[in-house]
């Protein structure tokens, strides 16, 4: 992916937007976000359907209906979600969606922008550093996969960091470091790059193999002969 997706210059020119997650700043986005958090809550729980069947199954053994051991396990599932909905909305509200710096050329001021709106301006003097780590999984011999690269970014401030966030896959990692530093660079602000390289594990092969055919006679090809 262009780097020019995850730092972004906005259409009016104003500011320099370091995009770590898609979408917030709104309320329109924000409304979105929380339903999907609830959807997502929602679908958790069919991963502890095994959980409910069992449930279920024990609750018809003791007496009770099907019908009804199935609409309270779906209650339940139902409240479970409800309850942590709220406190799982909040956190999402507080994630950093955005990173503004203005003016566009040259920026003094940066500021958050979260799930639901936009923090105040601050002196970029506060901004510490940006880190990029990137993460390379390269083919074993004979792998014709190709090598899987990721990138996480951080931006630590004087009051703590934010991140890491993932940034979108297929990011070209150098173009993005270049176009940060020509940002940053005229504040003094560095932009710290660490690689991480591993090469990925050689599937097992069965430790025995099948043999695959049998075995003949020696003398089954030869011919009977009678006396008489």
């Amino acid at each position: 992916m262009p780097a020019d997706e995850v730092l972004r210059r906005r259409r009016d020119g104003t500011t320099v937007d370091l995009v770590l997650e898609p979408g917030g700043g709104s309320w329109p986005a924000a409304a979105l976000l929380v339903l999907r958090t609830l959807a997502v809550l929602l679908a958790v729980g069919f991963a502890f359907l095994p959980v409910g069947m069992l449930l279920v199954a024990v609750a018809v053994i003791v007496g009770a209906t099907f019908v009804g051991a199935v609409t309270v396990c779906a209650a339940l599932w139902v409240s479970a979600a409800l309850l942590l909905w709220p406190f799982v909305a909040a956190a999402e509200l507080r994630s950093v969606r955005r990173v503004q710096f203005a003016p566009a050329r040259n920026p003094t001021e940066l500021r958050f922008v979260r799930g639901a709106r936009a923090g105040a301006w601050a002196p970029i003097s506060g901004l510490r550093r940006i880190q990029l780590r990137e993460s390379v999984e390269e083919p074993y011999e004979g792998d014709p996969a190709p090598a899987v690269r990721t990138l996480d970014i951080t931006v630590v401030t004087s009051t703590g960091g934010e991140g890491p966030h993932s940034a979108p896959k297929g990011t070209d990692v150098d173009a993005l470091q270049r176009s940060l530093e020509d940002l940053l660079g005229p504040a003094g602000i560095p932009v710290l790059r660490r690689t991480e390289r591993r090469v990925r594990p050689e599937p097992r092969r069965p430790s025995g193999g099948w043999v695959y055919g049998g075995s003949g006679s020696a003398n089954s090809g030869g011919g009977f002969s009678g006396g008489g």
